[in-house]
């Protein structure tokens, strides 16, 4: 699926963010965490926010949601 959509360039960047997002924090290799993860980033590279900056922020604001959503800390 996300080979469809992206360029190699873009997916590289996709795969930095989701890692960069997730190695430092305790559920970093909580599927779901992920999931959400990943999810975020993947419609901000929908909407043309192709570039790591914009990718990891995309990450950051599921982290955000998440956290304000109730789930455990992350």
């Amino acid at each position: 699926m996300i080979g469809e959509h992206f360029d190699t360039r873009t997916r590289i960047n996709m795969k930095l963010a989701l890692d960069r997002i997730c190695r430092d924090r305790p559920a970093g290799e909580d599927h779901g965490f992920r999931r959400s993860v990943a999810e975020n980033i993947i419609r901000a590279a929908l909407a043309g926010r192709t570039g790591i900056g914009q990718l990891v922020d995309a990450g950051e604001r599921a982290v955000i949601k998440t956290r304000s959503e109730g789930h455990p800390a992350q």
